[in-house]
């Protein structure tokens, strides 16, 4: 079975010591897999000691709020945000971390039309800076996953087929697609067939599992068994988390649409254990 993640945003909106005690609820709960929000490049100590102590696998989820932007024409900006990956990479690697996944190529809210020519710098400027990140992840025994984002958090790269066409031009093996099917809804004319698309490339390095309003999977309008039955058919074995914010955190409603946090984790984590166990008697 796949590693079925949670990200600590579901409880708190930094990665800090408000953190504690969460690796463990994490695996009693049933999940085999945490995910950690990069709100800052450096686990606390306890705090990654519980995580070790737990035994879930981990994955990394970049936090590129603005000023960390590997796209930027700024070369202060772009030294910077290299500074702050290498150090998340570092912390990957001391935690025995798979993947670093997000929106590596530039900072949330970058959202601007440029000219053929400018746009075609900024594209370059984030390949160049992502393949000598993919080298440094590599050494640190880690994958990147890029994340397309909606138009309303960036530019840049917004949909599957951009993200498969920046991950031709790095080059480099460890660099996949982030497929977030909250994001996903509101680009992709068909969400399936994008999902499809990346699958079939052999490219898909991480998935958030996201209802359309931010809830768990199972919940919403999204058709759950196509995407957990293209998984399954494409034989995708990486980590399959939830991101659902809690009140206050970067994605949370302004009125309360989910349930409390520790029910909405229950209730995504037993929806997908239901699934997957389910599997071979349906082979």
């Amino acid at each position: 079975m796949n590693p079925l993640g949670i990200n600590l945003w579901n409880w708190r909106p930094e990665l800090d010591e408000g953190c504690l005690g969460l690796p463990e609820k994490i695996a009693r709960m049933g999940f085999t897999a945490i995910e950690l929000p990069m709100t800052q490049p450096r686990v606390p100590s306890a705090l990654a000691r519980q995580v070790r102590d737990s035994g879930l696998a981990v994955s990394l989820c970049a936090a590129m709020v603005p000023g960390r932007d590997l796209s930027n024409f700024d070369a202060g900006v772009r030294r910077s945000t290299e500074a702050y990956i290498t150090a998340c990479l570092e912390s990957g690697r001391q935690l025995g971390a798979s993947v670093f996944a997000g929106p590596l190529y530039a900072g949330g809210g970058k959202r601007h039309r440029l000219s053929a020519e400018d746009a075609k710098r900024e594209w370059e400027l984030a390949v160049t800076g992502l393949r000598a990140m993919a080298r440094r992840a590599a050494d640190c025994g880690m994958t990147l996953a890029l994340e397309p984002l909606c138009r309303y958090r960036t530019s840049v790269v917004n949909t599957a087929a951009q993200a498969l066409q920046m991950i031709e031009d790095i080059g480099e093996d460890n660099v996949g697609v982030h497929f977030d099917t909250y994001q996903a809804c509101l680009e992709e004319r068909d969400l399936c067939a994008a999902l499809e698309q990346v699958l079939a490339a052999g490219k898909l390095y991480h998935l958030h599992a996201c209802a359309n309003n931010r809830g768990a999977p199972g919940q919403g309008v999204l058709p759950w068994h196509r995407i957990l039955g293209l998984l399954v058919q494409y034989g995708y074995a990486g980590h399959i988390t939830m991101e659902t914010f809690a009140p206050g955190g970067m994605d949370a409603s302004w009125v309360q649409v989910h349930d409390a946090p520790d029910q909405l984790a229950q209730e995504g984590i037993d929806y997908l254990r239901t699934y997957f166990e389910r599997q071979p008697a349906q082979a």
